[in-house]
């Protein structure tokens, strides 16, 4: 009586007889409380009338029914197991029933922990029998366990599906909540392999849409349900693993970006362990090769177009199957945004700091495998070949990965060969120090470069396996020879070459190169050819080559070939390139030449732009001016000088580098700037400095090409700054060297002229770092017989002068602090007679600080030269 008459006392009406029913004799259950009119009454409800009490009663009761209560039973009239009450069909049924149940809102209607219950009885059984087992039969019990666990993942993805997806998530706010509610029901009671059901497409989405905007109602929920997911799998490798995937596929691997969370960011730098990083490692590879569920079937596609559809279409305001097209198309871009995830967080997997090193060199090298086999090859037959050479299988997904993937899969491949090799040179890889007293194979060894070309040439020689990217013949024969010759050097540093460390740096750029080659095609080929013979003549008979029979008078130096080499690798080439260019300067910047020198300091001065101030004369001469400062007539125009560039007298005489002029000619006409009318006829004699050179010129017309001459600018700055690294390099290895003379004269015009041009203030900072920190500060100088004295006072002239002149108040700090490295080189290497003769030329500054007041030395300056220097007072005197 008291449930009819009010609704919401039915459920308490409900709990009291269920109370009842537990507690009373079964003689007094069947001829007293089941015989009630009212009672029969709701047992006997048809599913369509929507009373989730009286489902609620009819589930608990109807174990103690008698047969032919049961057979009146509606709801539950073909379920008389867990399995039939949890198929599709019979889900249907309930779903009126269970959609009511939203009126207890906040509250969750008992019959869903019925339901619940129900869904994981059997694994509960079979979780009581396994933890009670003798352990003599884990076998067998794993064994029965795998059925339940299948049969229950039959009956949630059932449940779920029809009950919460189809009926709750898209209703109202209260039974989207309600859905929420019975995720975390389900969540604590279900495996880590049944997590992808529940946390599914539509449910994913659901929370994204909830969360992606702040004022939404449901915000707080959405965000309580995500914590509490977070917190049940945090400390489980295989629960975090499961979620991370089932969010990110249902996602499209932008969970976090339209969330405006970090919980993937933050559940994947929960992988510390081996284990864990190997597990997640895999289920990444499997969503990779899985891919994400088909949302754009063709049924979906070609589904009947509405009424408005069809009068739109009449009138011509809009295409059907335009449409059709452009959900393909976001469809790929989508598909392509999961796999760009997966393949970064393989890579930033293989980057996990907390491993030690003996359990991150296995996790290298299966990402290292995976990356190579999606990014560099495709079967022919089928998705899956399998390789009796290295006995396992390699698999391709069923829809082939983009161009766009699988160049970020090469991408990263460089990258994890970049950390691997600079893990080398680290001091911490003793165990491949160890494998290098006696040849080992590629496979074997613990060079995780040698591992991956091993690997590269095993799935070469797989017949029904070949390289995605089509090569022309000279690529591929440049692609071959590179591979022969990394393994020739490999098989050089196993026999212990005495140069180790060169073979290895130079082993490391060509394996770089060779996965250039799919990437920037017809690029690689000239400039490898050039390293192949470098590394020839540098290692002996290393290297098996065919050279060309040229006359050896006319042959360059191996270093100067090199240096060539390495430069016009800077240009356009990506980080890992250019890293190990960097290495290969590194291990022979010590027998670098004076041509090899001069060709690296000339692109530092190169500028796109002309000079603003010409020399009135330019004087013939085979030596280069470094650094030449333009004297104006009188002071008074000195001072009339707008914008303070009176000083910026430091201009650019390349009388004798020819090839240089020629790229000034050709950049002029690229920018349609009528320089003066130079005759252009010149020989060159060396055909790798012209090419160098031609790099210039070429970055020049593809990048006005794309965004004009500021674009070429930048990028001309960016190819300078990489060249002062490796001069950088060079600076701090041979600071004692006379070739630093020549290297601080053109790094400091070089900072002179950008400290004038807005836009390059980046530019000239690096160049003072480098001039202080390399030069001016390091603990040698240049000294020896081979020190040009007449250069260090016409140097030491130059920079007083500069200082003197100058408005610009990091010039003329840097100016004063050149000055004094000046006098100290000076006074290292100078006898008595060369002390007199630079003694006058300061006591000329000197003497134009007292008499010229437009003089621009401080008297701090002069008085700790005479601090540092007081043989400088004594000459003075004498003289």
């Amino acid at each position: 009586m008291l449930a009819e008459k009010k609704s919401f006392m039915r459920e308490p009406a409900v709990t009291i007889i269920l109370d009842m029913v537990d507690k009373v004799h079964i003689n007094v259950l069947l001829t007293g409380i089941l015989e009630a009119p009212l009672l029969k009454d709701w047992l006997q409800k048809v599913p369509e009338s929507g009373n989730p009490d009286a489902l609620l009663l009819a589930l608990k009761l109807h174990d103690k029914l008698p047969l032919e209560m049961r057979n009146l039973c509606k709801m539950l009239s073909h379920a008389c197991n867990p399995s039939d009450l949890f198929t599709p069909e019979h889900m249907l049924l309930l779903v009126p029933a269970l959609k009511e149940t939203s009126f207890c809102h906040p509250r969750v209607h008992s019959v869903w922990q019925v339901l619940v219950d129900i869904l994981f009885a059997d694994l509960a059984v079979v979780n009581e029998d396994a933890t009670s087992s003798h352990s003599s039969k884990k076998t067998k019990k794993s064994k029965k366990r795998n059925s339940p666990e299948k049969n229950l993942a039959r009956r949630l993805s059932s449940f779920w599906e029809v009950v919460v997806e189809g009926s709750l998530l898209s209703s109202s706010h209260d039974r989207k909540h309600l859905a929420i509610d019975i995720f975390l029901m389900l969540l604590q009671r279900i495996p880590a392999s049944c997590v992808q059901i529940v946390v599914s497409y539509k449910f994913v989405h659901c929370l994204l849409d909830i969360l992606s905007a702040k004022d939404s109602h449901l915000y707080k929920s959405a965000q309580h349900c995500l914590q509490e997911t977070v917190n049940w799998c945090e400390n489980d490798d295989e629960r975090r693993a499961a979620v991370v995937i089932a969010l990110q596929q249902s996602s499209n691997g932008k969970f976090d970006n339209i969330s405006r969370t970090r919980t993937i960011r933050k559940l994947v730098s929960k992988f510390v362990t081996k284990a864990g990083c190997l597990l997640f490692g895999q289920k990444l590879t499997g969503l990779f090769l899985e891919g994400t569920p088909t949302q754009l079937n063709e049924s979906s596609l070609d589904k009947s177009l509405t009424e408005e559809e069809v009068e739109m279409l009449s009138v011509g305001v809009t295409s059907v199957g335009e449409d059709i097209e452009n959900l393909s198309e976001e469809a790929k871009d989508s598909d392509d945004v999961l796999r760009s995830w997966i393949v970064d967080s393989l890579y930033n997997l293989s980057k996990n700091t907390a491993l030690d090193p003996a359990a991150k060199f296995p996790l290298q090298k299966e990402i290292l495998k995976f990356l190579t086999v999606q990014g560099l090859f495709t079967a022919s037959l089928g998705i899956e070949v399998t390789s009796f050479e290295l006995l396992e299988k390699l698999k391709w997904p069923k829809k082939p990965a983009s161009a766009r993937v699988r160049r970020l899969c090469i991408e990263h491949m460089q990258h994890l060969l970049v950390d691997a090799q600079n893990f080398m040179i680290s001091h911490k890889h003793t165990e491949l120090n160890e494998s290098m007293q006696h040849e080992v194979s590629p496979l074997e060894s613990n060079d995780l470069g040698a591992y991956m070309m091993c690997f590269l040439g095993t799935l070469q020689n797989i017949p029904s396996v070949f390289l995605f990217w089509p090569l022309s013949k000279d690529d591929e024969d440049t692609f071959n020879k590179l591979h022969s010759a990394e393994a020739q050097l490999f098989r050089a540093a196993c026999k212990g070459e005495s140069n180790l460390s060169k073979v290895q740096a130079m082993r490391f750029l060509l394996i770089q190169l060779l996965l250039e080659i799919p990437l920037r095609p017809g690029e690689i080929c000239e400039t490898a050819a050039e390293l192949l013979i470098c590394c020839n003549k540098a290692f002996g008979n290393v290297i098996e080559l065919v050279e060309s029979s040229d006359d050896e008078n006319e042959t360059p130096a191996l270093i100067d070939v090199l240096v060539d080499a390495l430069l016009s690798l800077l240009p356009h080439s990506p980080a890992p390139v250019r890293a190990a260019v960097e290495q290969v300067f590194k291990c022979f910047c010590d027998s670098i030449t004076e041509s090899g020198l001069m060709n690296m300091l000339r692109i530092v001065k190169k500028d796109l732009k002309p000079a603003r101030h010409k020399p009135a004369v330019v004087e013939d001469s085979d030596e280069e001016d470094p650094i030449d400062i333009e004297e104006s007539g009188s002071d008074d125009e000195v001072e009339e000088s707008e914008n303070d560039e009176n000083t910026d007298d430091i201009l650019e005489q390349d009388s004798k580098a020819k090839t240089s002029l020629t790229v000034d000619k050709k950049i002029r006409k690229e920018t349609g700037d009528s320089g003066g009318a130079e005759d252009s006829e010149s020989d060159f004699d060396d055909d790798a400095m012209f090419r160098m050179d031609a790099h210039l010129v070429q970055m020049l017309k593809e990048k006005k090409n794309a965004g004009g001459s500021d674009t070429a600018q930048t990028q001309l700055k960016n190819f300078k700054l990489r060249v002062l690294s490796l001069l950088e390099w060079y600076l701090q290895r041979n600071s004692s060297k006379p070739l630093v003379l020549t290297v601080y004269s053109y790094l400091l015009q070089a900072f002179v002229n950008s400290s004038s041009i807005e836009g390059n203030e980046q530019f000239a900072d690096r160049l003072g770092v480098i001039i202080q920190r390399k030069i001016c500060k390091a603990k040698e100088y240049p000294k020896g017989p081979e020190v040009d004295l007449s250069l260090l006072q016409d140097l030491f002239e130059k920079v007083l002068k500069l200082a003197s002149r100058s408005k610009a108040k990091k010039v003329q700090s840097l100016s004063q602090i050149c000055a004094f490295w000046l006098l100290k080189v000076i006074h290292g290497n100078s006898n008595e007679t060369e002390l007199k003769k630079v003694s006058e030329v300061f006591l000329k500054s000197l003497e134009d600080f007292f008499v010229n007041k437009k003089c621009r030395l401080k008297g701090g300056f002069l008085k700790e030269v005479f601090r540092r220097h007081p043989w400088f007072s004594i000459k003075g005197r004498c003289s």
